[in-house]
């Protein structure tokens, strides 16, 4: 028997056919691995209903509603600094308990995004925010800066699950505040219900926790001077 041989041609279509096969599989495996991360949560973030249930989340959750309104509303000399520290596991126990519970009596403090729910991480030197919507959590971190007349909210890196996504938390500034937007930002000074205004001096974000350092202003002082 004669051995048949192959041509170049069809060499070169089986090589070519072969690299498809790889590049094809390849990218199968990159899709199902970027699914699969997109739809891993990040390690810290905690069921809301497995929270909202623990004993120590709604101890957690009412402390910190209670000693924030005793320290805001605490009469002290005027423009005299003083701080308070937040643990992020107060602030989740908190969304997940305290917040229902406020937005039932007043709708207008409910998130904009239905069915949705939020948590935060704090790092050293920024915060991470993670929402859960439909099956998902999407997380930003922000960086806060206290200049002279806002606090500005600098969006950074983004993830979908586990996925990376660079420009993740921008994309939130350009929802909230239009197309072209790149930074968020609040007031530093919010007016108190009896005549005094609270002014934002200092933000500190460490492991856990964010460090805030305030000044509450006079009626008749706060009439005469802006926020240093």
């Amino acid at each position: 028997m004669s051995r048949q041989t192959r041509s170049p041609r069809g060499n070169i279509a089986r090589a070519a056919l072969k690299g498809v096969a790889i590049v094809v599989g390849c990218v199968v495996v990159l899709v199902i691995g970027l699914f699969l991360l997109s739809s891993w949560a990040p390690s810290w973030w905690r069921d809301s209903s497995a929270l909202a249930a623990e004993p120590e989340s709604d101890r957690r959750a009412r402390d910190l509603e209670q000693n924030l309104a005793a320290a805001v509303s605490r009469v002290r000399p005027d423009g005299e600094a003083w701080a308070i520290r937040i643990q992020d596991a107060d602030i989740n126990a908190w969304l997940a308990i305290r917040l229902p519970a406020w937005t039932s009596h007043d709708p207008t403090l409910a998130w904009p995004i239905p069915g949705a729910s939020a948590q935060v991480r704090f790092e050293a030197g920024h915060a991470i925010v993670g929402l859960a919507l439909e099956g998902r959590v999407w997380t930003g971190a922000f960086g806060l800066f206290v200049e002279p007349e806002r606090i500005r909210i600098e969006p950074g890196s983004g993830a979908v699950g586990r996925m990376p996504v660079p420009a993740g938390a921008a994309m939130v500034a350009k929802l909230l505040e239009g197309e072209g937007a790149t930074t968020l930002s609040l007031p530093r000074a919010y007016a108190l219900g009896d005549g005094r205004t609270l002014e934002l001096r200092r933000i500190d974000i460490v492991e856990g926790a964010i460090e805030l350092e305030f000044a509450t202003r006079h009626a008749t002082a706060a009439a005469t001077s802006a926020p240093r």
